[in-house]
């Protein structure tokens, strides 16, 4: 190969590199940003679509009381272990309802009155801070209350008095009844 050919070479592998690079990368110019593509305040991109609705699943659980705490349980000041009789108004006829609580996935039953979970404000596998609708003969009432299993296995309801004064009361869980 003679000088000529291979200057020829190196010139046309010159070129062809040159038209690969932008005018800017030849002459050495900072990249530019990316531009950012705009996001509205409800969390949309702006193409006309609402955006992804949060998952109903999390709402919902947030919304039950934890599995832990549902069941039946039982107030004695003493803190005796209740027996079946206390538990289940069909083996008793003297029984004191005032004692019993019933836990369930929306809410509790207690006496002649209960409560539905409206608002939680905290929840976990063993707690349940939350507003409850305690309606009750027509008027309407919201209590808010802490449930909580406590590491000795018994149940803690927390609550204010009418002063504004903390109350707690301790639910032993009744035995399972066949």
């Amino acid at each position: 190969m003679s000088l000529r050919t291979n200057l020829l070479v190196a010139a046309a592998s010159g070129l062809v590199l040159a038209s690969c690079t932008s005018e800017s990368e030849a002459i050495g110019e900072p990249e530019r940003a990316e531009t950012r593509m705009p996001v509205e305040p409800d969390g949309g991109i702006g193409d006309g679509a609402p955006p992804i609705a949060a998952s109903t699943a999390s709402a919902s659980f947030a919304k039950t009381m934890p599995v832990r705490l549902r069941g039946d349980w039982h107030k004695d000041d003493l803190g005796r272990v209740p027996e079946a009789e206390d538990c289940d108004p069909r083996l008793r006829g003297t029984i004191d309802w005032d004692r019993l609580v019933t836990v369930d996935e929306g809410g509790y039953s207690y006496f002649e009155t209960g409560g539905r979970i409206t608002d939680v404000h905290g929840r976990t596998d063993t707690m349940i801070d939350a507003a409850f609708d305690t309606t009750y003969a027509d008027t309407p009432t919201s209590t808010r209350r802490n449930l909580t299993l406590q590491s000795d296995g018994t149940m803690t309801v927390r609550e204010e008095d009418g002063n504004g004064q903390p109350t707690i009361k301790k639910y032993i869980r009744c035995p399972e009844i066949r």
